[in-house]
């Protein structure tokens, strides 16, 4: 989607250079994943604006969503489930912050699938400020200790990098100056708005393998 973008004079020729070589640091976290865990990756993709989450009770404050895991329901009444990558991540994260998000991307991903497999369709709780969301966001996934138990060194990246979201203040600030700042495309979006209803028949519908059907059962 980025080189739409970029076509469209909307990302200069220096950005869109340096994030055809930063993709190679994305395609060696996923390659990292699927080794430590056997399970293919969900797929995704490179969203070429950055999603700014704020409240209606928090008035001036947002944070950057540098990530989101998000559940489709497709023409055949299924879910497919996509990760969604912001181009600052990419341009801006440091290799390490960038396998920790791919990781963590891949834990949601999972809590997915377990709830698609248990038939869970209870609505989450609904956060009214970042600082909430920070907390459900790190409950709505698979105990990294587990899915990532052969893997010292991105257990520990995970451990770092998350604590009710992604903390990266070195990352912030590059982003902030570099791209908020520069008027570069984002996008805003209420908290409230960053949840999705899925259909119970899609859910049902939804085939799983069975190779990651057990994966999680063993790692529940």
């Amino acid at each position: 989607m980025f080189e739409k973008y970029y076509d469209e004079g909307r990302l200069d020729q220096n950005i869109y250079k340096q994030s055809m070589k930063k993709i190679k640091i994305v395609e060696e976290a996923i390659k990292r994943v699927e080794k430590n865990t056997s399970l293919d990756y969900p797929d995704y993709y490179i969203e070429p604006s950055l999603f700014l989450s704020s409240s209606d009770i928090e008035y001036g404050q947002y944070t950057a969503m540098y990530a989101r895991t998000l559940p489709i329901c497709t023409r055949q009444n299924q879910i497919r489930v996509m990760v969604q990558l912001s181009l600052p991540l990419i341009l801006y994260g440091l290799k390490g912050t960038i396998h920790a998000v791919i990781a963590h991307e891949f834990l949601h991903y999972l809590d997915l699938i377990k709830k698609f497999i248990n038939l869970e369709i209870s609505s989450d709780p609904m956060p009214q400020t970042v600082f909430e969301a920070g907390f459900i966001d790190s409950e709505k996934t698979m105990d990294y200790r587990l899915v990532f138990n052969k893997d010292r060194s991105l257990r520990r990246m995970l451990e770092t990098k998350f604590d009710h979201g992604l903390k990266d203040p070195k990352l912030d600030d590059k982003t902030k100056k570099s791209w908020i700042d520069q008027k570069l495309p984002t996008k805003s979006i209420l908290i409230e708005n960053n949840y999705t209803s899925l259909p119970f028949h899609a859910i049902a519908n939804t085939p799983i393998e069975n190779q990651l059907r057990a994966k999680i059962i063993e790692w529940a």
